[in-house]
C-alpha cells in the first residue's frame, strides 16, 4: 500500500534580533512623525509588521520601547566623538546632524521629563570617555570638569536644533542664526576650554566671522537648517510662574477698571 508523502510547510526562520531592530526602527519613525506622547506598542507592532504579542515580548511597556530608542540614538550620537575629526569639523558635523534629526532633541526632552530610564548607558559612557580625553589633552585648559562639559556640549546643540526653526523667516534666517550660534559655541570652547594659542586655525575662523549677521547662510558653507517634514503638538502640563502671574495681573486690572466704571455710573 502506497504511503502518501506529506510535505510540511517550511517554518519561518525566527530572528529575534532582527525583529527587535524592526520594532525600534518603526518606533523611531513614528516618534519623529508625531512625537512620543501617543505612541503605543500595538501601533508600533503594526507599523513594523510584527505580531503584537511578539512586540510585547521584546518591550513590555511603552517606556521600555522609548528607552530602547533613546539608547540607540545615544549610541549613534556618541560615535561622532570617536571619529577622526578636528574640533572645528566635529562641531560642524554635530550641529548638522542634530538639525537633520530634530526628533533626537524632542525624544531627549521627553525622556528626561518623563524620567524614563535607558536600558544601558553605553552611548553616554563612550561620550564621557571622549570628553575625558579632550580634558586631559595638553591643548586644553587645566582642571576641566569633563562630565559637566559633556552635559553642556550635549544640551546646547540639541536645544538649538529646535530653536533654530523660530528664526526661519523665509530669507535663510535660520541658516544665518545657526552660523552665529556655531561661532559663539566655538568661541566658548576656544577661549574657555581650549588653549587658544594651540588652535590658531579655529581662532582665525572665529575672528573672520566678526559680523556673521549679514553674511550668507550655512555654517562654514556646510550646514543649513532643513524644513521640518512633520509637526506635532506638545502639551504643557505646567505653566511657568511668570505667565500665571502676568495673567493674574491682567485679570486684576480688568476687575479694577470694571469697578471704577460702576462707581462713575452710580
Amino acid at each position: 500500500m502506497a504511503t502518501a508523502l506529506v510535505r510540511e510547510a517550511p517554518r519561518r526562520r525566527r530572528d529575534p534580533e532582527g525583529t527587535c531592530e524592526a520594532i525600534i526602527a518603526a518606533a523611531r519613525a513614528m516618534m519623529a512623525e508625531r512625537g512620543p506622547e501617543t505612541l503605543t506598542v500595538s501601533d508600533v507592532a503594526y507599523r513594523a509588521g510584527v505580531n503584537r504579542t511578539t512586540a510585547y515580548q521584546h518591550f513590555r511597556t511603552r517606556d521600555d520601547l522609548i528607552g530602547a530608542v533613546m539608547a540607540r540614538l545615544a549610541d549613534e550620537v556618541s560615535r561622532m566623538f570617536v571619529e577622526e575629526m578636528s574640533p572645528n569639523e566635529g562641531i560642524d558635523h554635530m550641529i548638522a546632524y542634530y538639525l537633520e534629526h530634530p526628533e533626537i532633541a524632542r525624544l531627549w526632552m521627553f525622556q528626561m521629563l518623563s524620567n524614563i530610564s535607558l536600558p544601558n548607558r553605553d552611548g553616554w559612557d563612550r561620550y564621557l570617555t571622549a570628553m575625558k580625553a579632550i580634558a586631559a589633552s595638553p591643548r586644553t585648559q587645566d582642571s576641566i570638569d569633563y562630565e559637566m562639559l559633556a552635559h553642556i556640549l550635549l544640551a546646547a546643540p540639541l536645544v538649538w536644533s529646535l530653536q533654530a526653526r523660530l528664526y526661519d523667516d523665509g530669507r535663510d534666517g535660520a541658516d544665518r542664526a545657526t552660523k552665529r550660534f556655531v561661532r559663539e559655541l566655538k568661541r566658548l570652547l576656544v577661549f574657555g576650554v581650549m588653549r587658544a594659542e594651540a588652535w590658531p586655525e579655529l581662532v582665525a575662523e572665529i575672528r573672520q566671522g566678526a559680523d556673521v549677521r549679514d553674511q550668507g547662510s550655512g555654517v562654514g558653507g556646510r550646514v543649513s537648517v532643513p524644513k521640518p517634514a512633520t509637526t506635532y503638538r506638545t502639551h504643557a502640563t505646567v505653566r511657568p510662574r511668570e505667565i500665571r502671574r502676568a495673567r493674574g495681573n491682567r485679570t486684576n486690572t480688568t476687575k479694577t477698571k470694571h469697578h471704577r466704571h460702576r462707581e462713575v455710573e452710580s
